[in-house]
């Protein structure tokens, strides 16, 4: 069966996790990677989920403050776009429409960092959507 692997995304033998890496869901391979490379894909991650939820909480938007000020410059400009979305609609109903509607720069740089894709809209939608507003 194996385990999932929350770094590469595969599901490999249970060979392949140490003992800690069970706990953690990290295999080996992807444990000798540098800490700032393991770093950046657990904030990506963060930051990608934080659209999935149906409201982005106080603590939620804490947290984003302190991404913003990450060194790794990817995920400091994903930060920022998602506390700005915070900030301005944090519950996901409607939210592309009213982006849409209201804020065409801020759903055009979601589009462009693949943030949109949190919504699990396609590109088609989302394009529907715009050219309805």
């Amino acid at each position: 069966m194996g385990h999932w692997c929350r770094i590469c995304r595969n599901i490999k033998p249970n060979e392949k996790f140490s003992g800690k890496g069970h706990k953690n869901h990290i295999c080996r391979d992807c444990s000798r990677k540098p800490k700032e490379e393991i770093e950046e894909i657990e904030h990506k991650d963060e930051i990608f989920n934080y659209l999935k939820q149906s409201n982005i909480s106080k603590k939620n938007i804490s947290r984003l403050q302190n991404l913003v000020c990450s060194h790794n410059k990817q995920v400091a400009e994903m930060a920022e776009i998602v506390l700005e979305i915070a900030l301005i609609k944090p519950h996901k109903k409607r939210r592309l429409k009213f982006l849409a509607k209201e804020n065409r720069e801020l759903l055009s740089k979601l589009e462009k960092t693949g943030l949109i894709m949190a919504h699990r809209w396609e590109n088609s939608n989302v394009c529907t959507i715009l050219a309805a507003y």
